[in-house]
């Protein structure tokens, strides 16, 4: 059988691709899986790392760019997905982060434990559930795995508990099916996060733990114990710093960015962690952020407290980057 010209290019070009893809592909499949760990009482199994939706919440990156991101994050094993109505805006050209997961999970839904986030702006019961119906429609989803209550240093601490306040909410949208487990986040006054776990309520918590600011705020020598007690599940967050001068932009890089794998090390060598969340805003940290998540070990001692010892310099210069310790 003949072929045309134009048969004959697109042919070659097929197999050109062909054989480009199947190296990777080999390379892919033979690699170290990504490791799991059971996230406290949820009893879920999830990723080490998990994907950190702010980076991509901005006009920076598109819709169908956030998709491929997270989509490649999925592939190579990433299971726990962390977004918030407050990364990006409604008003944005490209919409939030939680819109822009919508054309995956589309078809993805059930591979990931979806966390998302409720906010001090709408504090009460009714106000916390027209949140989550807000960010469900986003998503496109019926439900999440997970609902934080965003930042608690940020709530009047004498109402939050209380059945009309936001604990009220996120236990009225677990009873109508809206989400699984209920969660607290944060990356300030640790003391209140202690609270909040003693009330037996909260399955999960995500707060800052990197081995600077450890020395400011130290939520391992404060959460970490009140968290083993109630069997809640630990999520490590800003395990790089955060973005510099808070700018999420998919662009500007973390302020412990230098330290990128002594620093996943460290708070995955925490006791009690199940996952460390690390702002992803492309493929190539993707990659990046399992590579060191496939090839983990525990810091030798001698090096986590060389490492430590290099966070309590920063923390010096750092101070409550985050914001008020106490109060």
């Amino acid at each position: 059988m003949s072929l045309s010209r134009r048969e004959f290019v697109a042919q070659g070009a097929a197999l050109a691709v062909g054989a480009a893809v199947a190296p990777l592909a080999r390379a892919t499949a033979a690699a170290e899986p990504l490791p799991t760990r059971v996230l406290g009482r949820t009893g879920r199994t999830v990723s080490v790392i998990g994907f950190g939706m702010a980076p991509l919440g901005s006009d920076n990156t598109t819709p169908e760019a956030a998709a491929q991101i997270v989509s490649a994050a999925l592939d190579l094993g990433v299971t726990y997905l962390d977004v918030a109505p407050v990364y990006g805006s409604d008003a944005q050209k490209h919409g939030n982060a939680e819109s822009k997961l919508k054309q995956v999970l589309r078809h993805r839904r059930t591979e990931v434990f979806l966390v998302t986030k409720v906010n001090a702006q709408r504090p009460t019961r009714d106000g916390v559930l027209q949140q989550l119906e807000e960010s469900l429609r986003r998503m496109g989803v019926d439900s999440v795995d997970a609902a934080h209550i965003h930042n608690l240093g940020d709530f009047d601490m004498e109402k939050v508990f209380t059945p009309e306040g936001a604990l009220g909410g996120l236990l009225e949208a677990r009873r109508r099916g809206l989400l699984r487990h209920i969660g607290t986040s944060g990356h300030m006054r640790p003391a209140r996060f202690v609270r909040a776990i003693e009330t037996g309520e909260i399955d999960l918590c995500m707060n800052a733990l990197n081995f600077a600011d450890r020395h400011t705020y130290d939520f391992e020598g404060l959460v970490l114990p009140a968290a083993r007690k109630q069997n809640t599940g630990m999520v490590a967050m800003k395990v790089l710093g955060g973005a510099l001068k808070w700018q999420y932009d998919g662009k500007t890089p973390a302020t412990l960015a230098a330290y990128h794998e002594r620093a996943m090390r460290y708070s995955l060598g925490l006791p009690g962690v199940a996952c460390a969340v690390i702002g992803l805003a492309s493929e190539a940290e993707v990659r990046k952020a399992v590579g060191v998540a496939r090839a983990y070990r525990p810091l030798p001692d001698e090096e986590r407290q060389a490492l430590l010892e290099e966070g309590r310099k920063l923390a010096a210069t750092r101070g409550e980057y985050f914001g008020p310790v106490t109060g």
